[in-house]
């Protein structure tokens, strides 16, 4: 892989990036202003289409260069795999409070929100270090870190269910069926920060 191939496809990853964190920025905003979900849901959409573009324009490049056969250059190509992803569990994530009709904001979605804008933090921080040759041992802290708050998420996410599902009424039916739902996307979200940690460690591993 020519280092010009090295620049392109974190030129991508970086822009993917800054995509998911202005997604989580708008999410953390549709918490405050739940009123306003859908609209903020939309915008969270079209956040995801231009990280379609860009995934499919890296896509096209591989193509053009023959990279697919690189391993370095495939390893990276994953990276940006799952940081396309998260963009995508964000989107399901948005809809999720629309489709669902979440209109009050609880102490444990904004508890949640704040995780999730910490991760995505992280999740920037880790790229840049990786893209910048960072020690090793600087950059396995940061994975490490992103890993925590899904560890964390998944703490309170037992425990959310297990109160959901402990002395409900049967008119709670409806609000359990809302609350499970939002907390399933704001665990697919988590896992999707977990798989862009694995990719970043198997990458890291496997230089020389």
């Amino acid at each position: 892989m020519r280092e010009a191939d090295r620049a392109t496809i974190f030129d991508c990853a970086i822009s993917i990036v800054t995509i998911a964190c202005e997604q989580c920025d708008a999410f953390v905003e549709m918490c405050d202003y739940l009123d306003e979900r859908a609209t903020i849901a939309r915008r969270i959409s079209s956040y995801e289409a231009n990280a379609d573009e860009e995934y499919s324009n890296l896509g096209f490049y591989f193509l053009e260069n023959k990279l697919m056969g690189d391993p370095d250059a495939v390893n990276l190509f994953n990276i940006v795999t799952s940081l396309e992803a998260i963009t995508d569990s964000f989107e399901e994530l948005a809809n999720s409070l629309v489709r669902y009709n979440i209109n009050e904001s609880g102490k444990s979605l904004c508890d949640c929100a704040a995780a999730l804008y910490g991760a995505s933090q992280k999740m920037h921080d880790l790229i840049l270090a990786i893209r910048d040759k960072a020690p090793v041992s600087l950059i396995i802290r940061d994975i490490t870190a992103l890993d925590k708050y899904k560890s964390r998420y998944c703490k309170f996410y037992d425990e959310a269910i297990l109160e959901l599902f402990t002395d409900y009424d049967k008119d709670d039916a409806i609000d359990i069926i809302r609350s499970k739902a939002v907390y399933d996307a704001f665990k697919d979200v988590f896992e999707s920060f977990e798989k862009l940690s694995e990719r970043c460690y198997r990458y890291i591993m496997s230089l020389d």
